[in-house]
């Protein structure tokens, strides 16, 4: 069975399919996005590592700690969450989003900073001002077809953008001296809104490709679901008043209300399906980094651990899998494991454990869980990218637009 076009969350209206004539890789927002995503998953984390390693960092808009956190969350996860509501919301609404030339100038501005960020060719001020346009861009492209369409239960999907892009000037204004202290929790706050928009994400698709996959629709608890969300956001809330106590409590809550979740999603055979299963472990990783978030809290001890179980772990697997699984059933294939993917997959929750458990066992360990961590996401990002990266630069199999 299929995913194509993700038929049963279609919301409103039919989908209007891009015209046929135009160039594949520019058809659908999936395509230029999820292949500029991964690889530059690859050369984020082959510039971490040897950064990190060597001591060496040639230029410094960005410090190379902040400069790997920013672009881990503006470069990476926003290019894959671009590429996804790109395409969904077409689907959603039934009325188009941008494609062809006006599909490759939004990839452009997305693009332009993460290549100029390592190069002083604009005073920083401009620069600044470069990297801050992708996300309300985006925002504004993808509010048009859902306020068009009447959708207000999806209008969190452009509020969640702008309140990314208020983070991201935060950065930028600390970066540049106009504010002082603020990178940190603007940065751990875009972080738990990117989780609120793959917990959001998730209680869409999730349901959907277990049905399809194995024929096992889970229920749902409607408190959980209405509570799925906001519980996210009332961590970033938390983290924003930089309240101790409010933090631990919030943090304990999201957990417990998207632990309920999980469990009500399980079903044993999605253990026989590497597509669906990798988005049920990442999901278990964002839980992870609640926990760690209030234990780091409760005992005084940096969160850094929590935020990679967020980002790593939850962010990495579950982006992965989703780009895995949409590629193939938004270019009219068949939904199943490719050769080498489940390795992939593997790798990634690999990386998670290293980067997150070894320094909690043994903080002696630090550059080593690093090493092993940036490794085994080089390989399985480049695993995915050279099985995918044909698949998303070609015509759809069936000869379909899109």
């Amino acid at each position: 069975m299929s995913d194509r076009g993700f038929s049963t969350i279609r919301i409103a209206g039919e989908e209007r399919k891009p015209e046929p004539d135009k160039w594949a890789p520019l058809a659908l927002g999936f395509r230029p996005f999820f292949l500029l995503g991964i690889w530059f998953a690859v050369l984020l984390m082959l510039i971490s590592l040897g950064g990190f390693a060597s001591g060496i960092w040639h230029y410094n808009y960005f410090e190379l700690p902040l400069w790997h956190a920013h672009e881990m969350v503006f470069g990476y996860a926003t290019a894959v969450i671009a590429g996804f509501l790109l395409t969904s919301v077409r689907n959603w609404t039934g009325l188009p989003t941008p494609s062809g030339k006006a599909l490759a100038l939004l990839a452009l501005l997305w693009l332009a900073p993460r290549l100029l960020s390592a190069l002083p060719l604009l005073p920083p001020p401009l620069f600044a001002l470069l990297d801050m346009l992708f996300l309300p861009v985006l925002a504004v492209v993808l509010a048009r077809p859902l306020l068009q369409a009447r959708q207000p239960h999806n209008y969190p999907v452009p509020l969640l953008l702008l309140l990314l892009a208020l983070c991201n000037t935060g950065v930028h204004l600390d970066v540049l001296g106009l504010l002082e202290g603020v990178s940190k929790p603007a940065m751990q706050i875009a972080v738990c809104l990117i989780v609120a928009l793959v917990v959001m994400i998730a209680g869409r698709v999730v349901p959907f490709f277990m049905q399809r996959s194995i024929g096992s629709r889970p229920a749902g608890n409607k408190w959980i679901e209405t509570l799925a969300l906001p519980s996210v956001l009332l961590v970033a809330i938390t983290i924003a008043a930089a309240t101790p106590w409010l933090m631990i409590i919030a943090t304990l809550l999201a957990a417990v209300v998207q632990t309920v979740r999980l469990i009500g999603w399980f079903d044993r055979g999605l253990l026989r399906e590497p597509m669906l299963w990798v988005l049920h472990v990442g999901y278990a990783w964002l839980i992870a980094g609640f926990l760690l978030y209030a234990l780091a809290v409760l005992v005084d001890l940096p969160t850094v651990q929590a935020v990679h179980a967020w980002t790593v772990g939850g962010i990495g697997m579950f982006t992965l899998g989703m780009m895995a699984r949409v590629a193939l059933g938004h270019t009219g294939r068949n939904i199943v494991a490719l050769s080498w993917i489940p390795a992939a997959f593997i790798l990634l929750f690999i990386a998670a454990l290293a980067r997150v458990l070894l320094p909690i066992i043994r903080p002696e360990l630090l550059d080593m869980s690093v090493h092993i961590s940036a490794t085994c996401w080089i390989i399985a990002f480049i695993i995915i990218g050279i099985r995918y990266s044909s698949i998303l630069m070609r015509a759809r199999a069936d000869g379909q637009p899109g």
